[in-house]
């Protein structure tokens, strides 16, 4: 699955996003995608790479799981498809947080053995300021932050 994460001011707004022909990079009207609160960023896989980095903001006493079928707000027939809530605790944890701090666990989420990609660091590091900005979104507009994800 390939994952990109945004902000919604709800559960329906972001569902609807399964009937967009492009997901979330080209809302087909402005009037549609009067509730999305952000642009899309691609980002890493949810339930490993995500729940690794989520433990590590939440600490170490976090029994944060992001199994993704418990996060699933809306999919396709086939579940090619999927939309992903990420848990209220988890966002306003990260909008919450300092983005030094964040960046600062960018090095030890990096060391997560199943990251396919040959530079996770600098991919991490740009993910975690683009959650932040998605966190502080949602957390200022009362909505929620996303993942889209596809096969």
């Amino acid at each position: 699955m390939n994952y990109t994460y945004f902000a919604a001011r709800s559960d329906a707004v972001a569902a609807a996003v399964l009937n967009w022909p492009a997901g979330p990079y080209e809302p087909p009207t402005p009037a549609r995608a009067a509730g999305l609160l952000s642009e899309p960023v691609d980002g890493v896989g949810f339930s490993q790479e995500l729940g690794h980095y989520a433990r590590l903001v939440l600490g170490p006493d976090s029994d944060m799981d992001l199994e993704d079928w418990e996060h699933r707000i809306a999919a396709t027939n086939d579940e090619r498809r999927v939309v992903l809530r990420l848990p209220p605790a988890l966002v306003r944890a990260v909008a919450d947080s300092d983005l030094d701090h964040l960046h600062g666990l960018v090095p030890v989420s990096a060391q997560y053995p199943y990251f396919a990609d040959p530079d996770p660091v600098g991919r991490l590091h740009a993910f975690a300021a683009d959650l932040h900005r998605l966190c502080r979104a949602a957390t200022g507009n009362t909505g929620g932050v996303y993942s889209y994800g596809w096969a």
